[in-house]
């Protein structure tokens, strides 16, 4: 390196270091003097700055989602099992109560899930689906990496009369699993902890990503393209099941009106669990299903 002296070891262990930082022997590899000279090029200086950011962009966001698409198919069904669980107890120490919808309006939208799971060829061990009271969720439903769905009560009674726009928001939740959004996502976070962690050599944490995964589950955030994947599966599967796609615009129009502000997103949640805030617009979801 530039400014350090060129030592020349012993084989007995002693050394002899030279005055002058800048000597370098006549014997050593060229390799060693080219990288002296490219670490005092400004221009290769200005290159490693302009193209390194470029390379850790074309690594971050374009090879590791690829790779991570590519992985989840290879997990065994045990992992996502644990990821999912994983997660599940976090979010119900942290947001979530037990229900207080009545047994039978539980029973009618469990009713109506079974019916579209038999419909749609879905495993029904599986997908399985939860109600419970939240606070900081709202009116909302969510799907977790293993198949569980969780409905608040909240939204339950929002779509109360309207069971047809709940059908199209579990058909939604649905689509996150059947793609496997979850652990596309959490496998994304977890390769670029990865990747950052060699290249600025810090290894030590590589082996908590791995075993800590399904918990990160909980701070991840979908995509845009992810959650308008998703409302394809619904429009799509409501069309097949008999239904309309306006149902699901329905949901979406309730959902906008049960908030206070315009401008909240659909998802109320807490800074800690805000991982479903990137879904597109109301209105542009709205006007798709309308169409």
């Amino acid at each position: 390196m530039a400014g350090l002296a060129d030592e020349l070891n012993f084989e007995d262990g002693s050394r002899f270091i030279p005055l002058d930082v800048s000597y370098r022997w006549p014997f050593k590899e060229n390799n060693y003097h080219i990288m002296e000279r490219l670490e005092k090029s400004k221009w290769a200086i200005l290159a490693a700055v302009i193209f390194t950011p470029l390379f850790m962009w074309l690594v971050l966001y374009k090879a590791v989602p690829a790779i991570a698409v590519y992985s989840v198919d290879t997990l065994p069904r045990n992992v996502v099992e644990q990821m999912g669980e994983q997660s599940f107890t976090l979010i119900k120490k942290i947001a979530l109560d037990p229900s207080e919808l009545p047994a039978e309006q539980q029973t009618k939208v469990q009713a109506h899930f079974t019916s579209m799971l038999n419909a749609l060829s879905l495993d029904q061990s599986v997908y399985r689906l939860s109600f419970y009271k939240s606070d900081s969720f709202g009116a909302n439903a969510f799907a977790l990496p293993h198949g569980r769905i969780v409905v608040t009560d909240d939204l339950a009674n929002l779509l109360a009369d309207k069971p047809n726009a709940l059908k199209a928001v579990l058909l939604h939740e649905m689509g996150h699993v059947v793609h496997q959004h979850s652990v596309r996502i959490t496998a994304q976070s977890a390769a670029s902890t990865i990747v950052l962690a060699v290249v600025f050599g810090d290894l030590e944490g590589v082996a908590e990503v791995a075993l800590g995964t399904g918990a990160s589950f909980a701070q991840q955030g979908f995509s845009r393209d992810m959650e308008r994947e998703a409302d394809s599966f619904a429009l799509t599967q409501l069309e097949s099941l008999g239904y309309s796609s306006n149902d699901f615009a329905d949901a979406i129009e309730a959902l906008q009106e049960s908030h206070t502000s315009e401008n909240e997103h659909l998802e109320k949640v807490n800074d800690l669990l805000e991982y479903l805030s990137s879904h597109p617009s109301a209105q542009e979801r709205i006007d798709n299903a309308r169409k």
